[in-house]
């Protein structure tokens, strides 16, 4: 009886452990759902972030382990209101992330050494009330860009600015480097439309080329692939605005959707693993509510809710911006 009572008490204790950070727990069911038995086996770890909604100020950000099946919330703690919108760096060991200072009161660009027990760092303090958001790594590791009120910035680790490219008519959000960091593929909002577009901007000639721009047709969250491609969300199709995801080409050539057979349901947030599996979130049946993150396969398109890994990953809030490194 000693030990039943003190394993319901191991459990219980971990489970409110999981919950301090506001991602309730659930109970598991097939939905028909594929076979765990099937899932893929990946060894990276994965960040993303988890909010009941996202006006509501409640943001967590929490990293999985795949290989040691390990959940924590990383957030907890932080004296940083609402993080989101993490990115690993090339070797990682950071993240950099959006979040509300309470120095600043408003939106900062913060980066944190995942494998110490130091605060994040705000880079973009010194620049007061601006909104410092969507922070990337470049693929060495060495630089930073973002959008500040609107505008593509490029700084250092340090939040030395490199550079600055006000060259964009209407606001400039969700950058991401591609073909070695000499572009950077971003969404933009139109100044006469309601809904966004992609384009990329040469970093060394500052060219703005328009990618993907269809009237009245929401496109947004460009996340690169390779050197030629990258996947990106847009709607299903002008008369139908579930959000899908995109395979778009940096050369601007035809697009293509990754048919999930499913047109009724949302999938956006892409994040690459590899050439055959990504990780987005969905709002599909078979899930817990809101969005939840799936392991998408190119090849076959099916999809795996991650609670087939951890039963907590997933939860009634909304599960989204995955990151994942791959070591």
């Amino acid at each position: 009886m000693v030990r039943k009572h003190l394993i319901f008490f191991l459990l219980f204790s971990g489970m409110l452990l999981l919950q301090s950070c506001s991602n309730p727990s659930v109970t598991l069911s097939n939905n028909n759902d594929t076979s765990a038995l099937n899932k893929p086996t990946l060894y990276g770890k994965l960040i993303f972030h988890s909010y009941s909604c996202y006006t509501c100020n409640d943001s967590k950000i929490w990293s999985y382990d795949f290989q040691n099946n390990q959940l924590r919330c990383i957030s907890n703690g932080w004296n940083i209101s609402n993080p989101m919108n993490a990115h690993f760096s090339p070797d990682g060991n950071s993240i950099v992330f959006m979040g509300i200072s309470p120095i600043t009161n408003s939106w900062d660009v913060f980066k944190y050494n995942l494998n110490e027990n130091a605060a994040p760092v705000n880079l973009t303090m010194l620049f007061g009330n601006k909104r410092d958001e969507d922070p990337k790594f470049s693929s060495d590791g060495i630089h930073i860009v973002f959008k500040q009120n609107g505008v593509l910035k490029e700084m250092d680790t340090l939040g030395n600015i490199i550079h600055s490219f006000d060259v964009v008519n209407g606001e400039a959000s969700m950058p991401y480097y591609a073909k070695g960091d000499s572009v950077v593929i971003f969404s933009k909002a139109e100044s006469n439309q309601t809904t966004g577009d992609i384009y990329k901007i040469n970093l060394h000639t500052e060219i703005v080329t328009p990618l993907y721009t269809k009237i009245d047709w929401e496109e947004y969250y460009p996340v690169t692939i390779d050197d030629s491609s990258f996947y990106y969300t847009a709607w299903y199709n002008v008369n139908n605005q579930n959000d899908q995801i995109w395979i778009g080409k940096l050369n601007g050539s035809a697009s293509n959707m990754v048919n999930f057979g499913d047109a009724n349901n949302n999938y956006s947030d892409a994040c690459y693993v590899n050439n055959r599996y990504l990780i987005l979130s969905a709002t599909k049946p078979g899930g817990f509510g809101g969005y939840d993150l799936y392991i998408a396969d190119l090849q076959n398109h099916t999809t795996w809710n991650l609670k087939w890994y951890n039963p907590y990953i997933n939860s009634v809030n909304n599960e989204l911006g995955a990151t994942y490194w791959n070591h």
